[in-house]
């Protein structure tokens, strides 16, 4: 009985005791303050800086800039006296190219490989037929339909149309398989896809990929044997293809449209596509500022405030403004980081500094796939025993366009998720001070955007280390270089990074820390 006493004694104490606004808090929050924060944006999301892209020369300067000023401020380095921790990345930039009678089409624009689909060995293509097989279908059901009836598939470049009649029946997958098992040399596939790419779906063509040094990811891609190779084309190749059997793409649109047959045919061209990959060493770095607690004791527990400095870069196949500059995604996070460490610095010089040490890190590599903090979980500076919490910033700056009473919110994701201490000091930290509305929209398991795996907050909550994530919404700018300043509202950004420093400040002062009572999800 008394064991059981003692195992609930810290939850008991921490459950019952309530806060009144601290002056001290409520002084050093001024120094979040509007100009001051615009201050930092400007630099952070100049144009100079080329979009802060991790392993670019803009993201290198976005590190030293935050390097300068945890050093200004007067917060330690942890890394041999220095503050970036180099991470060990690898990009794997995607060469590809096509010609049709010697022409060369863009890639990109007029084509496209998917980036996972082309192995370290890459391909090369060439030749002089080219077998068009209209939507490459297969109906072996009553009409017995086959857009390859008579025509030999070994060795031969195959053209199909994409999505269209008769897919229910032969998907695909079905036709890649086909194509595969036939031994076919290469498939162009033709689709409007190509000639109308999602914001997403170019971002995803232009960003070279980068793994991490030494993970599953990177020797499953040196591993990856090249298959078929399959390229995606729009109507220009389409056209320039086409242009060699006397037709073009509408006409043998029209032609399958009226007749509801299989039209498959052999034309001569002179068409050759490569692609290729190689490995190349990436330097970037995650940017960690230490601030020392005041208490003897309570300073060996770390209180972890987070936000990704990197963004996009630039989009190397848009016409006009192509700089991704990252205003809110995530300048606006790392804005109210830096704010933080100074309100914080200034308290400790004041002799009103936290009793919990604070660690403060801008994350690189976010937006290529969490490595920045991937690789700090798997090589600590402070050891993840220590950390006692992670609050992470990422996008504050902006208002989306949910319904909200006001602009006066915030969304709040993960607090539940291991502790109901951490949930709970979030929410009163809010009462007690902000009084924002804390939107958990985000928060619940079905997210369809499935936000709580989707920032660097995730992998230390994989490691049992509670987490709260905070975020204002997407925008008609997200990922998109019209995510510019002018569009940023500083007030509000400075009332999130507030709250958040108000509750860091009572995490950092609790007379114990969250206790974590819920399973870790993995």
């Amino acid at each position: 009985m008394k064991k059981i006493q003692f195992l609930l004694l810290p939850f008991l104490l921490f459950c019952t005791a309530s806060f009144a606004q601290n002056k001290d808090a409520l002084g050093y929050a001024q120094v979040i303050n509007s100009s001051n924060a615009r201050a930092h944006l400007t630099v952070l999301s100049a144009d100079a800086w080329r979009g802060r892209e991790a392993g670019t020369e803009g993201g290198d300067k976005a590190a030293q800039y935050i390097s300068d000023y945890y050093h200004k401020v007067g917060l330690k380095g942890l890394v041999n006296g220095g503050y970036r921790q180099e991470v060990e990345a690898r990009r794997i930039p995607l060469a590809e190219s096509l010609w049709v009678q010697g022409a060369a089409f863009k890639p990109v624009v007029d084509f496209f490989n998917m980036p996972a689909s082309v192995s370290m060995t890459g391909f090369q293509l060439k030749t002089d037929s080219i077998l068009f097989a209209g939507y490459g279908v297969i109906d072996d059901g009553l009409e017995s339909y086959n857009d390859f009836q008579d025509q030999a598939i070994t060795g031969k470049v195959v053209m199909l149309l994409g999505s269209g009649p008769r897919d229910a029946a032969f998907s695909f997958q079905d036709k890649i398989k086909y194509l595969s098992f036939h031994k076919a040399k290469a498939v162009l596939m033709v689709e409007p896809v190509v000639d109308n790419k999602s914001d997403g779906l170019m971002q995803h063509l232009s960003n070279e990929q980068m793994l991490l040094q030494g993970s599953p990811e990177l020797a499953a891609v040196q591993a990856m044997a090249q298959g078929m190779p399959l390229i995606y084309i729009g109507q220009k190749v389409a056209d320039a293809l086409l242009k060699s059997a006397h037709t073009d793409l509408a006409a043998v649109r029209e032609k399958l449209t009226e007749t509801n047959m299989p039209y498959p045919f052999v034309f001569k061209t002179d068409f050759a596509a490569t692609a290729s990959r190689a490995v190349e060493t990436v330097h970037t770095a995650n940017v960690l500022g230490f601030l020392e607690g005041s208490d003897p004791v309570l300073k060996n527990e770390v209180l972890l405030l987070s936000a990704h400095y990197d963004h996009l870069g630039v989009n190397h196949y848009t016409e006009g403004d192509s700089i991704n500059n990252g205003a809110d995604d995530n300048g606006s996070g790392t804005t109210g980081v830096l704010l933080m460490a100074d309100a914080f610095a200034q308290a400790a010089k004041a002799g009103k500094g936290p009793k919990r040490s604070i660690l403060f890190m801008a994350t690189t590599g976010e937006e290529k796939g969490l490595l920045g903090s991937s690789w700090y979980v798997d090589h600590p500076v402070v050891p993840l025993d220590k950390i006692i919490a992670n609050l992470n910033v990422d996008m504050i700056g902006r208002t989306d366009t949910l319904p909200h009473p006001d602009h006066n919110y915030i969304y709040i994701i993960g607090a539940d998720r291991l502790s109901t201490d951490l949930d709970r000091i979030v929410k009163e930290t809010n009462t007690t001070y902000s009084k924002l509305e804390l939107d958990e929209r985000y928060n619940v398991r079905n997210d369809p955007f499935q936000l709580y795996y989707r920032s660097d907050h995730y992998n230390f909550a994989k490691r049992g280390i509670p987490v709260t994530f905070y975020f204002s919404g997407f925008h008609a700018d997200y990922h998109k270089p019209s995510d510019e300043i002018e569009k940023i509202d500083f007030d509000i950004l400075c009332k999130r990074a507030q709250l958040i420093f108000y509750t860091a400040w009572e995490l950092a002062n609790a007379a114990t820390k969250p206790v974590v009572d819920k399973k870790v999800e993995k």
